[in-house]
Parts: C-alpha cells; structure tokens; sequence
C-alpha cells in the first residue's frame, strides 16, 4: 500500500505555550512529499497541551466529523478563588472570592457526588467568550481583543465521565470525558460558581481523542523534520482507524457506481458492524471489495448517500 495517496492522521502531542496553527504549519513545511491540503480535528489552546490530530490526503475533509462526533477526554487541574477574563491564569485575576467553607472542608467522594449529580449527561453551555467560537464571521477571542465581550446562546453538550484525581484548597485536579465543543474552562468556572466562588484553570491537557491517546502521540523529538527521514507507517493512521464506524462493502459493479456518484440501496450492499463503534451509528466507511477505502456515508432513507469519495478510489477506477 502506497502510503503517500491514502488519508492519513498524525496523533501529535502539542506541547504548552505553541499554537494549534503553529503545529499544522511545521507539519506542512517539514513533511518532504506533496500531500495536498492538511488540517487538525479540533484547536487545543496555547496554554493547553495534549492530543491534537492532524489530517492529510483528503483525511482532513473529515475534519468537522472527526471534530464532532469523537469525544475529547481531558486532564485539568483548576485553582479556586479567583476569576479571569479568559478562564486560565494566563491571563490575570481580576475578582477573588473563595468558595464555600463546606466545599472547602470537604472530601474528594463529596465533591464528585454533587457534580456528578449537576453535570452528568446532558450538559447546556455557553461558549467561552475568549475562545475560537465565531461571531459574525469573526472568532470571540477577536471580538475581546477589540474590547468587545460576545455572549452566545448556550448550546447542548454532554459530560460522559467526570472523576475527581485529587483535591486540596484551592488546587481540584479532574479528569472529563466531554463532547465536541465543550470548553472546561467554562466547566471549570461554573464549578466555581456552584461553590459560591471563583476558579480558573492553571492546567489544561488533552489525554484522548475518541480512542486515539496521548501515550501514542509524537513528541516534538519525533516531528518530522527537512531532509530527515520520517515513518509514515510508524506515524501515520488511517483515517477509518481514528472513526470506528460501521462499514459497508461494495463488489466491483457497485464501486464503480459510487465512485461516479450514484446511489443504490441499503439492502443490495454488505453492512459489516463495528464491534465497538465510537460514534453515531448513521455513518459508515465505504470499501470495496478487497478492502480499500472509498469513501464516506451515511443512510438517506433505504438509500445509500456518499457524504464524500476519496481520490483514491477515483484514480483506481477510472
């Protein structure tokens, strides 16, 4: 298998005090091979650290699939007694209120009793007003850096697991199983809240996206580097490893159809289930017979619909 013209992800770590933008931008200029357009699955702030996914050969028109449907596990710890404007202490404490004595006094089993009980399941959040939510065509973070302070509406999301790691005033350690687009940050700060006080995050890491974790991801020893060899199969994952989906297998007649675009019906294809899906069971990969990776879809009525086709399988039959 030709490595350089299948979609592939880097499971990178992103270290502190570097932007997300500025990984994607080695990543582009120190690959060494023409591999069309590249893009992560999901911004990691620059005082946070962990998993950041990059994308290439087409892996990265999933990027908003990726970004949405895996969850994000992460590792905090936040300090109580104070409030910022961008909810780290990157940024400096502008109000102190330390929370409740009870909450103070308590223990780690008490303390994740009552926000298991607030925040488990179904979750309603209002985006981060420092953050690269857009406004107006314009990221929040933008918008305050002209002294204008965005609020948006809240918006659903859902804390899966939620464990207390340690606790001793005013430092909470926790780690959170949350879905795409949730800010813990802001979880953090409404933490806080509850406890009729302040907080703000000193740490923030990314330890999983979906299945993909932080001890398989290159360190910034093993980045690619110009003129230096570099592993793609070491380093590089296939796209359908990183979304753990159904899949659906097509013989020759049928690929040939899907790859020029028609649709045919769900009870004429060969549906494979995946023992451990990640996501949304209305997705599938799409193969052909001999394994090879088309595309991607989803049902449309009893109709199969192509979301998108891989240049791959374009190329292979044409």
């Amino acid at each position: 298998m030709d490595l350089k013209k299948i979609p592939l992800v880097f499971n990178v770590r992103k270290p502190v005090g570097v932007s997300s933008f500025d990984v994607v931008h080695h990543y582009k200029k120190n690959l060494g091979f023409k591999f069309g357009k590249i893009g992560h699955f999901g911004t990691l702030d620059p005082f946070a650290e962990g998993v950041l996914l990059i994308g290439i050969q087409g892996a990265q028109k999933l990027n908003d699939y990726v970004h949405q449907l895996l969850p994000k596990t992460y590792q905090a710890r936040g300090v109580f007694g104070g409030r910022t404007q961008s909810g780290d202490l990157t940024s400096e404490v502008i109000e102190t209120k330390h929370i409740d004595e009870k909450w103070i006094n308590a223990t780690q089993s008490e303390i994740l009793d009552f926000l298991s009980e607030q925040f488990l399941g179904e979750y309603w959040q209002r985006p981060h007003a420092i953050s690269a939510t857009k406004f107006e065509g314009k990221r929040l973070y933008q918008h305050a850096l002209e002294g204008r302070i965005i609020e948006k509406e809240k918006v659903k999301r859902e804390i899966y697991s939620l464990e207390i790691l340690e606790f001793q005033y005013p430092y909470l350690d926790f780690l959170v199983t949350v879905s795409s687009g949730t800010y813990v940050r802001s979880l953090f700060e409404e933490i806080s809240t509850l406890m009729n006080g302040y907080g703000a995050l000193l740490t923030l890491e990314r330890k999983a996206v979906g299945t993909i974790n932080l001890d398989e991801s290159l360190r910034y020893e093993n980045w690619p580097q110009l003129g230096k060899p570099f592993s793609l199969e070491s380093h590089g994952i296939p796209l359908d490893r990183v979304l753990e989906l159904d899949a659906v297998y097509l013989l020759l007649p049928q690929t040939m159809r899907y790859v020029q675009g028609h649709r045919f019906g769900l009870s004429e294809v060969e549906i494979r289930k995946n023992p451990k899906p990640i996501c949304s069971e209305n997705y599938f990969w799409v193969y052909n017979e001999d394994g090879t990776l088309l595309g991607f879809g989803r049902p449309n009525g009893p109709e199969l619909h192509a979301i998108f086709n891989l240049q791959l399988s374009i190329s292979l039959f044409s």
